[in-house]
């Protein structure tokens, strides 16, 4: 369809060439290699899996994009979480949310709000959204159609990095949509509110914000992108108020960081936290776990250490030169021809990747209530004695969920 992004994979001398391509517009031509191109209205209103031909005559088929394809061959203006790395951290934070109606309560309820700090190319914010898709109503099918082609608002996003001063001036809406049609935007605002799961991704570069707010926007014709609330704006400022308008109660179901120094800015999102949520804070070096961990017990932060865990490495080559970064040793697996004996043979080794991917380091903690004397402490809610962040750890893992 039109809007669509998909994958071609094009006829090549001795292996397949595969391409991203843009959003497909009719009036839009696509380079491919060997000089060659193909133009949107050849593909448009076709199905996957049929074959067109390029301007060189060579045969091109055309493939849904996977999720992970698509963040790993997008262009980027940030270092990606990558997709193998950002489905273990959904996981970490459990996210089941019933789909509108399954759960009265629910419904009935507050909706799941969840922070993500440092949204750079949007890698982990599609990860994150389409965990928290199916507790949303469907969006409208004339709404969708809109987001995708509609202009953004001149002056809605600003023209350098934020600070503390300036930054709610753009918190709310930095990457506002044209939606001249007054039905449509109504439509939009009355889906908008009748979310019951959001996501907030906050980033205090401008540029890295649009870059990301385009990459949701034309995963499978803006899927995902209502979603997702954009936030150009610092933590502190946007955090602080949002606790200010609700009586500083917490609100937040889980917290996301991925920046420097996180600590630095972890304080107003442990505020934030409501109890048992998840915070998940993710590091290239053991060395910045342990400083927020130190941190998190010397000032007294309700909060509990799950576990720190070692993203691994993988090499990234599965596609011949197209990316997908799920992770796992991609392995040559094929039958040749023999030329000598004209018989068959086999060929079973790991292949030589091209690229290697993912790594770093993810620390998982959970809020605890706040009890004792003033704010501080890390105790539980059944009296215990306050222990401090690393001593928390030291209990079994069973005997520590049990005290949640």
């Amino acid at each position: 369809m039109q809007h669509d992004v998909i994958v071609l994979r094009q006829r090549g001398i001795k292996d397949p060439r595969f391409h991203l391509s843009p959003p497909l517009r009719h009036d839009t031509p696509i380079k491919l290699t060997y000089g060659a191109k193909v133009n949107g209205s050849d593909i448009i209103g076709k199905n996957f899996t049929d074959n067109i031909t390029d301007s060189t005559g060579r045969n091109v088929r055309l493939q849904e994009v996977t999720l992970a394809q698509y963040v790993a061959n997008s262009p980027r203006v940030a270092t990606p979480i990558y997709p193998q790395d950002a489905n273990m951290i959904v996981s970490f934070l459990d996210i089941n949310l019933p789909v509108p109606g399954e759960d009265a309560d629910f419904d009935a309820g507050p909706a799941v709000e969840i922070f993500e700090a440092g949204t750079g190319m949007g890698a982990l914010t599609l990860h994150l959204a389409r965990a928290i898709h199916g507790a949303n109503p469907p969006v409208p099918e004339k709404v969708r159609q809109a987001i995708c082609t509609a202009e953004y608002e001149k002056h809605s996003l600003p023209n350098r990095i934020v600070a503390d001063d300036s930054a709610l001036d753009f918190a709310e809406a930095p990457h506002a949509l044209k939606l001249d049609d007054p039905e449509t935007r109504a439509a939009y605002e009355r889906h908008r509110d009748s979310r019951r799961a959001v996501l907030h991704t906050l980033d205090v570069n401008p540029t890295s914000s649009r870059t990301a707010h385009n990459l949701v926007r034309y995963f499978r014709r803006g899927m995902y992108l209502a979603d997702v609330d954009f936030h150009v704006c610092t933590i502190r400022s946007y955090l602080s108020s949002q606790l200010a308008l609700r009586d500083h109660a917490p609100f937040l179901s889980h917290v996301i960081l991925d920046l420097p120094a996180s600590q630095e800015h972890a304080g107003v999102c442990v505020d934030a936290l409501l109890p048992g949520g998840k915070m998940a804070v993710f590091y290239p070096s053991i060395t910045q776990v342990l400083e927020f961990v130190v941190w998190a017990e010397e000032s007294g932060q309700p909060i509990k250490l799950d576990r720190v865990v070692e993203l691994s490495t993988s090499t990234s080559n599965g596609d011949v030169q197209f990316r997908d970064g799920l992770g796992g040793r991609h392995w040559d697996v094929k039958t040749v021809g023999i030329r000598k004996t004209a018989a068959k043979g086999v060929v079973c080794r790991p292949k030589v990747g091209g690229l290697v991917i993912g790594g770093g380091f993810l620390a998982v903690f959970s809020r605890l209530p706040r009890v004792g004397k003033g704010e501080g402490g890390t105790g539980d809610e059944d009296g215990a004695e306050e222990k401090g962040v690393n001593e928390v750890e030291e209990r079994p893992d069973e005997d520590a969920a049990a005290k949640i």
